[in-house]
C-alpha cells in the first residue's frame, strides 16, 4: 500500500509539476507579447504635421490649421494615453516572471529529486530572468519611470527571490550601471539602493 501511495504522490506531483511549468512558459510568452505591442505602440508616435497658412494667410486657411493642431493634439493625447496603459500592462507581466508565485519561476515547488531536470531549469532561469530584467529595464526607461528602475534592485538584491543569484557579474555590472543612471535622474540615493548594503550583496552573493 505504501507503494501504491508513493506512486499516486509522485503522478499527482508529476502533474502538478507539468501543469506549473506550463504556466511559468505561459507567463514568459505573455512578457514578450506584450513587450512588443509596447515596442509597436513606442514606434507608432503621431507625426507632428505641417501647420502652412496659419498666421498672415486667410481666415479659412487659419480656420484649418487650428482645427489640424487640435486633430494632432488629440491624436498624442490618444497615443500618450495607451502607452502608459501599455507601460504599465508590461511591467506588470515582467514582474510575474521575475516574482512568480511559490519559489519562483520554472522552480519545482515539490523536488522530485530528478538532477537533469533541476539543471536544465537552473539554465533557462539563468538566460531568461537577466533578459527579462534588461528588457524591463529599457521599457521603465524609456517611458521616464526611472524611480521603478531604482525599485527593481530592490526586487534583485531581495533574500526573497534571489534573483542576484542568476545573473552573472557583468550581467550585474550591467544592472548597476543603469540602475545609477536612474537613480540621478529621478534623484534618488546616489547608489539606487534604499540599503546601502544592497550593492556590496549583489556583488558579494554572485
Amino acid at each position: 500500500k505504501t507503494s501504491l501511495d508513493d506512486k499516486e504522490s509522485s503522478g499527482i506531483n508529476a502533474e502538478y509539476g507539468a501543469v506549473r511549468e506550463y504556466l511559468c512558459l505561459r507567463a514568459y510568452l505573455d512578457t514578450h507579447q506584450a513587450y512588443n505591442d509596447w515596442c509597436s505602440h513606442s514606434a507608432n508616435r503621431p507625426t507632428t504635421p505641417t501647420f502652412e497658412g496659419g498666421e498672415g494667410g486667410t481666415f479659412s486657411e487659419q480656420v484649418a490649421v487650428e482645427e489640424k493642431k487640435k486633430s494632432h493634439e488629440l491624436a498624442m493625447q490618444r497615443w500618450e494615453q495607451h502607452l502608459i496603459v501599455q507601460t504599465q500592462l508590461t511591467r506588470d507581466k515582467m514582474l510575474n516572471v521575475l516574482l512568480f508565485i511559490d519559489g519562483g519561476w520554472m522552480i519545482d515547488e515539490v523536488d522530485t529529486g530528478d538532477v537533469e531536470r533541476r539543471e536544465q531549469l537552473e539554465s533557462l532561469r539563468r538566460v531568461c530572468i537577466p533578459s527579462t530584467t534588461f528588457l524591463l529595464v529599457n521599457v521603465l526607461t524609456e517611458s521616464g519611470q526611472d524611480a521603478a528602475v531604482v525599485e527593481l534592485a530592490d526586487y534583485l538584491a531581495s533574500e526573497q527571490y534571489q534573483l542576484y543569484t542568476l545573473f552573472t557579474k557583468e550581467e550585474l555590472r550591467r544592472f548597476l550601471v543603469r540602475v545609477y543612471e536612474s537613480s540621478i535622474r529621478c534623484g534618488c540615493d546616489p547608489l539606487g539602493f534604499n540599503e546601502p548594503v544592497a550593492e556590496e550583496q549583489l556583488a558579494e552573493d554572485n
